[in-house]
């Protein structure tokens, strides 16, 4: 029966890590997290760079959703029967709190919390 890799380098001082300064805790990783990445990690974080001017995707910023309650919402109920969540400059309405009026309400986003709150009231989203 063949030895297994841990016997076979039994006695051996380096057990296959190279120089002994190779298998030294962290000194081997290069560095953590993105140090080293415009030097010995360039090709970790910028995979495509060269050949189609791709960054990676870690590097790219997200898109993030202007968010509103329910309870601040109340703020900008008027006259009106309807808001509009765009003129308003958000994008998503979240459950917290409760609306204080049947209200329709478009362009918007909404959670699942928020949308069985505002049909209680007897509100409508379009």
């Amino acid at each position: 029966m063949p030895k297994s890799k841990v016997d076979r380098l039994r006695g051996k001082r380096t057990h296959g890590k190279g120089n002994t300064k190779n298998k030294r805790g962290a000194g081997c990783k290069g560095g953590a997290g993105r140090a080293g990445s415009f030097k010995h990690k360039f090709t970790k974080y910028f995979p495509l760079l060269g050949k189609r001017k791709l960054v990676s995707p870690r590097l790219s910023a997200k898109v993030r959703v202007k968010t509103i309650t329910l309870h601040d919402l109340n703020k900008y109920i008027t006259d009106k029967d309807y808001i509009d969540l765009k003129e308003i400059g958000f994008g998503k309405i979240l459950g917290t709190g409760n609306l204080s009026k049947a209200i329709k309400i478009k362009n918007a986003q909404v959670t699942k919390i928020a949308k069985e709150k505002i049909e209680k009231v007897g509100g409508v989203i379009e």
